[in-house]
């Protein structure tokens, strides 16, 4: 019995903790031909180019990269990569991560892997950002995410939006593999 208000209290301060940032990340189910032995195939133990859109801070295109490409090494489980906007000859080329900042017009995250300039707001306000791991000119999976109130590429929760966005982009399993039931 004693056990309860500390497992009450214990609640309390974690949904507390969640409240306080004002970042979010929402990630589509991926589809069903991404695989873990792909993303491997994809990745393992070389660079995976990342294509950056849209620039919500104003900085030259060479200092956001520097600003958001720290925040997603290491968050592709289980496998060892380096992402960057500059790969060298190990990276695969139908591979690409693709995040899209501020997009201006109406987009599917499926779209941010075709090849083109995708159209961005100018930078300032709240930060929205569409992302998608792809193979040659399809997404294998895409999350979205978004900052209230950014306070510049330092900022711990423009930080956490993109370790977060990197993490949703590359799941460990697709749910409907967990599913036992057929109208999981």
């Amino acid at each position: 019995m004693r056990m309860l208000p500390l497992l009450a209290t214990l609640l309390l301060g974690a949904s507390g903790l969640a409240a306080c940032t004002n970042e979010r990340v929402v990630a589509s189910e991926p589809t069903p031909a991404y695989t873990r032995s792909e993303v491997a195939y994809a990745a393992s133990d070389r660079d995976l180019r990342v294509v950056l859109h849209g620039n919500p801070f104003g900085l030259t295109p060479d200092r956001f990269a520097e600003k958001v490409l720290p925040h997603m090494q290491d968050r592709v489980f289980g496998v060892r990569t380096n992402l960057t906007t500059t790969p060298n000859d190990t990276a695969r080329r139908d591979y690409k991560v693709v995040l899209a900042f501020n997009v201006s017009e109406n987009m599917l995250n499926s779209a941010l892997c075709t090849e083109g300039p995708i159209p961005t707001a100018p930078p300032g306000g709240p930060i929205i950002v569409q992302g998608a791991f792809c193979r040659s000119g399809g997404a294998l999976t895409s999350a979205t995410g978004w900052l209230d109130r950014p306070q510049g590429p330092d900022d711990p929760d423009f930080r956490s939006l993109i370790s977060d966005m990197t993490f949703s982009l590359f799941p460990s399993q697709r749910s409907d593999l967990l599913c036992g039931t057929p109208d999981c």
